[in-house]
This record gives structure tokens, C-alpha cells and sequence, in this order.
């Protein structure tokens, strides 16, 4: 089949798109928010499955082996790029396995302080742990994750020594940044701490200022340009997929992020909606794998296989 006549055919069924992770997590959340957008582009429902478990790699693995027809997708989100970049015999990787569709929505990483710390800046940071070497903690959500290697390009980068602390996840490490037994962490859901007073901002990993914390600078304006992350999440296709399905598709995406529900409801949850090409998706996996690769050979990092 030609090229113009599968774009004119494709879609002529519903398409699935398989989200690794729970209900009403991020990735979810920003694959839902395209649905009706989505739906109404390309003439055909998509139907939204949580396939979840092993960090992603189930559901991943569901999309891996689907028939690369355009009618099954993937939510992938930026934890793969670190879980690849740590563990490069992963059976997930995603520009070996998929074709990128495009970034459906940004996050920030936002550096935060416990407020016992006395630490309100980055300055303040930096001269704090350069006098107690090692004995401030940095908290992360699990070794190897997103979190634990930019707090890695962090320590490099300021030239400080922190004690890594990993957690479960954002929610039980909390606690103990409210209550300083953990000194600074990068956290994604820092706004509502972060505005009660509960914690301090010190600044965000993102390139420009974030939409809802005005008052905290870059990284990269305080002089640290390599200190440049971003949450994300996106769709893809198993690789194979026809072009013409996948332009589609991007052109569908780039469409509906547009629109003023979308960026209303990314706003709300904090995210910005994403650029929606395939090409930009390419770059934001190709950039993660670069800075975490490098991270991991300068600091030396090992981890269990």
C-alpha cells in the first residue's frame, strides 16, 4: 500500500494507547487529556489501558510486540530513559524498540530545602555543604532514578558532597524533608509545599522560569547551564510502524496540545502541554540518555544489574 493511500485509510479503527503506569498518574493523566482531541483528529476512538508493573517494562514489552499497524501506541515517560541509562541491558529501549509519535507534557524538577536547613538558596546550598562535607542529605525517589542522577549532576556540577538517601517515590520522602531529617531533593509535586511554606524553593531545572513558580530562577541563570532536566511523557509507536501512520498521528498531537482545553488542563496539573512532533520527542530522549550516561561515567556510578 502506497504512502497517500494508508494516510487516507489510517485510522479505520480505534487505537489502543497503553500507559505503563497507574491511573491517574502523570503519564495517564496527560494521555487523557489528548483523548478527545485525538478522538475528534483522526475520526477514531483511543482507548486508554493501564498495563502496569516491573517500573513500565510490562506494558512497554504489551507495545514492544503489537503489530506495528499505528493501532497500538505507548505513553512512554522520562523514568525509561534513566532505567536505559543505568541498566543498558534493559528489554526496553526506546528508540531501539519505538518510533516516536511526540512529548505530550513537560514537568519541572524542582530543587527544594527543608525549611530546618536554613537553607534558602543556592548559594546558601553550596557554601552550607562545602562546611559540612557529606553530612547533608539529598533525598531521591529510588537509586538509579531521574531524581537520584540529576541530585548526582547536582553534586557534581556545584562541586559539593551530599549523602544520597533514596524512597519509594516522592510521597513517603516528604515527610522527612518537612521534618529535616533530609536537607534539599529535587521534588515534581513542590508547588503546594512550596507556596504553604512547608519547604523552600530554591530554583528549577528547566532551561526557562516555570509557568507556576515564578519566583524561583533556573539553574541554568544562576550560571549552571548543564544543570538543564525536564519531566516528560509522550507517545510512540513499535518500531515499524508506517511513516504515514505516524505523521498522522504527530500531526493529530501537535494539533490537539494546541488547543486551550489542553494547555488549561496541563496547567492544572502543573505540566505544560508538549511539542507533539515526532522530532522533538526524538531529541528529549536522546538528551536524557547523553546527561544521565555521563553522569553515570564521571561519577562513577554502579548499579545492580
Amino acid at each position: 500500500m502506497n504512502h497517500k493511500k494508508l494516510r487516507r485509510l489510517y485510522p479505520s479503527k480505534p487505537i489502543r494507547a497503553i500507559v505503563p503506569y497507574p491511573a491517574g498518574g502523570p503519564a495517564d493523566n496527560a494521555v487523557r487529556i489528548v483523548q478527545p482531541g485525538l478522538d475528534k483528529a483522526l475520526g477514531q476512538s483511543l482507548i486508554v489501558e493501564n498495563i502496569t508493573g516491573a517500573a513500565g517494562i510490562i506494558g512497554a514489552q504489551r507495545v514492544k510486540q503489537a503489530e506495528p499497524d499505528g493501532y497500538t501506541l505507548l505513553q512512554a515517560a522520562s523514568p525509561f530513559t534513566a532505567n536505559l541509562a543505568v541498566r543498558p541491558n534493559s528489554p526496553i529501549d526506546l528508540l531501539r524498540d519505538f518510533v516516536p509519535i511526540g512529548v505530550t507534557g513537560n514537568s519541572v524538577y524542582a530543587l527544594c530545602a527543608s525549611k530546618g536547613s536554613g537553607i534558602k538558596s543556592v548559594a546558601d546550598l553550596i557554601g552550607r555543604a562545602k562546611a559540612r562535607p557529606g553530612e547533608m542529605k539529598v533525598g531521591s525517589v529510588g537509586i538509579g532514578s531521574a531524581h537520584h542522577l540529576i541530585a548526582e549532576a547536582l553534586k557534581a556540577v556545584l562541586g559539593i558532597d551530599l549523602t544520597h538517601v533514596p524512597y519509594r517515590g516522592e510521597a513517603p520522602a516528604i515527610p522527612d524533608l518537612l521534618a529535616g531529617r533530609i536537607d534539599v531533593m529535587f521534588l515534581v509535586t513542590a508547588k503546594p509545599l512550596i507556596d504553604s511554606g512547608q519547604i523552600a524553593g530554591l530554583a528549577v531545572s528547566t532551561g526557562e522560569p516555570w509557568f507556576n513558580l515564578p519566583g524561583l530562577p533556573t539553574l541554568a541563570s544562576l550560571g549552571y547551564k548543564d544543570l538543564v532536566f525536564s519531566g516528560w511523557n509522550g507517545l510512540m509507536a513499535p518500531k515499524g510502524t508506517p511513516a504515514a501512520a505516524v505523521s498522522k498521528l504527530s500531526q493529530a498531537l501537535e494539533a490537539t496540545l494546541k488547543q486551550e482545553a489542553s494547555v488549561k488542563a496541563f496547567n492544572a496539573m502543573g505540566f505544560k502541554p508538549g511539542e507533539g512532533t515526532a522530532a522533538g520527542l526524538a531529541r528529549q530522549i536522546e538528551h536524557d540518555m547523553r546527561v544521565y550516561t555521563t553522569v553515570i561515567r564521571e561519577r562513577n556510578l554502579k548499579f545492580d544489574s
